[in-house]
């Protein structure tokens, strides 16, 4: 059976919001709300609930069965996936999560009669549906995040999983920017750090910033909801709604000189979740788009003053885009390129991963902030630190840079948001590298496989490997000692493979793609 065309529209529609913009090799959060739904532009929020409902309910049964075997060049369930989201943001507006709470949430929705699991939806039918967005994302290259809980609440922690920022945590962020004056930007580390220290937040905002492995982001969401609060005129809370975005934010792109000097230029980011077609900046020319969330880098060497001062660009003729910002930083961490990590680039991709090797550009005054870092065994660093600029720029690099240590609970510095940067969010990290990599992100050719070294603190981890179409495991519980990298079995043949690696509580997981010769297409090696 396929599927309606309203539903198929949502579906594709949903999906390629969730992903837009959002650079490969970071988390993707299906967190729906009625906002994002009324922004899609295809009707009111009632006309998805109809949509998914004439879909997948008879009478008033439901039968996920319509939602199988499509083939279609994304998951058949995520429209279905994103109702249960719309049902987890009614439901946790209150303090207490409760199953019954979100079934009654999620059958108004669905136009069904109950407080409990409709009739045709077995506990744990759904639970395919989340494993196929999971899969669908990872190979894509980004970072799945819908989880199951413990126990009885294994299948209801999927949706809950997903919420990010609800309409009333925006409320509450905003009555604490407007009560506290925080009406100048900060960087995403700094909205986290005090937002930390903030004591009346409600239990949502603190379970989320209590979760390390959210804060990437999270921080992004803060801080685009924090920057169209500044770009309102800094309103009360009950004035504020949310707009497209005013401003492109640049980060930073290092490369070296022919003398080995290093240069900065602007890396402007495309805007999560907003389309931009063209953008044209003043006196840089027009950007192109050089991965999923990033424009190519624009314009001359920066200065060490535009660091020091940030710098702004005027954008011409845009519907709502006014300037791309590069802001003000104290530090920058530039780690390398996460879709070819043996090139010679760097630049602010995100968080360091475990067992990478990252660069920290920063200002005179954390200098002992991090050689505290380095006495307390928790970051190790190569050689001296070194000049990044002339003399008295006061700016500084510290090169070949390593996390050591998973704990740095108790750890005061003048500068805390040096720590949220720096510290691990994962305990273990899979990292692929050599072999003959196909062009943006695409995966492996067969017969020139990668290494796998699996990062962590503990001694040892186990190592399953699975075939995803066929289900067949090539290396089942398979122990393998830490941060040595090893060879996967040579003749494995192309498809798509997980890798998953278990250690005492910790679990990682990665998938990677094996390409025929006959696989590769013009454009791929383009």
């Amino acid at each position: 059976m396929a599927l309606h065309n309203n539903y198929a529209r949502w579906n594709q529609a949903i999906v390629q919001w969730a992903t837009l913009g959002v650079p490969h090799g970071t988390p993707v959060y299906l967190s729906v709300d009625e906002e994002v739904l009324a922004s899609l532009g295809l009707g009111p929020v009632e006309d998805f609930c109809q949509a998914v409902r004439a879909q997948v309910v008879d009478g008033q049964r439901v039968q996920l069965s319509t939602l199988q075997n499509q083939s279609l060049p994304e998951p058949a369930g995520v429209a279905f996936l994103a109702l249960m989201v719309l049902a987890a943001n009614d439901m946790v507006r209150d303090e207490e999560l409760d199953e019954r709470d979100f079934f009654t949430h999620f059958c108004q929705r669905l136009g069904v009669g109950g407080d409990t699991r409709p009739t045709g939806m077995k506990a744990g039918d759904e639970e395919g549906l989340w494993q196929e967005w999971n899969q669908w994302l990872e190979v894509k290259g980004w970072i799945a995040t819908a989880e199951p809980g413990e126990g009885p609440r294994r299948y209801l922690n999927y949706p809950i999983s997903q919420t990010l920022l609800r309409k009333a945590d925006i409320q509450k962020l905003c009555c604490l920017f407007y009560e506290k004056n925080w009406t100048t930007a900060r960087s995403e580390t700094k909205l986290l750090v005090d937002l930390a220290s903030e004591k009346n937040l409600n239990r949502h905002l603190e379970e989320l910033l209590d979760d390390r492995q959210r804060h990437e982001v999270l921080g992004a969401e803060i801080l685009a909801v924090h920057q169209e609060w500044l770009d309102a005129q800094c309103p009360k809370p009950e004035q504020f709604s949310r707009r497209p975005p005013t401003c492109l934010i640049a980060g930073l792109y290092r490369t070296e000189d022919r003398w080995g000097n290093p240069e900065y230029y602007p890396y402007p980011k495309v805007p999560r979740r907003w389309p931009v077609a063209e953008v044209t900046v003043e006196n840089l020319g027009s950007l192109r788009c050089e991965r999923s969330g990033w424009f190519f880098p624009v314009g001359a060497p920066l200065s060490a003053a535009d660091l020091t001062t940030g710098k702004s660009w005027p954008i011409r003729d845009h519907a709502h885009l006014r300037e791309l910002q590069l802001p003000a930083r104290d530090f920058w961490v530039l780690v390398p390129d996460p879709e070819n990590p043996e090139s010679s680039a760097l630049a602010s991709w995100g968080a360091p991963k475990l067992g990478s090797h990252f660069t920290v550009l920063f200002r005179e005054a954390l200098w002992l902030d991090l050689q505290q870092l380095r006495e307390e065994k928790l970051l190790q660093w190569e050689g001296d630190r070194q000049l990044a600029f002339e003399v008295t720029s006061g700016w500084w690099e510290i090169q070949e840079c390593q996390v050591l240590a998973p704990v740095w609970d108790g750890l005061f510095l003048q500068h805390p948001e040096l720590k949220e940067a720096l510290q691990p969010r994962d305990r273990l990290h899979i990292a692929l590298g050599g072999g003959l990599r196909v062009p943006q992100g695409q995966g492996w050719l067969e017969g020139h496989l990668p290494k796998v070294t699996v990062y962590g603190f503990q001694p040892t981890v186990a190592v399953t490997l699975t075939e995803v179409r066929t289900g067949s495991i090539y290396l089942p519980e398979d122990h393998r000692s830490t941060n040595q990298p090893w060879d996967l079995p040579a003749d494995l043949p192309p498809g798509t493979y997980q890798i998953q690696v278990r250690g005492g509580t910790a679990h990682q997981e990665r998938f990677l793609k094996i390409l025929s010769w006959g696989d590769l297409s013009l454009a791929s090696l383009e």
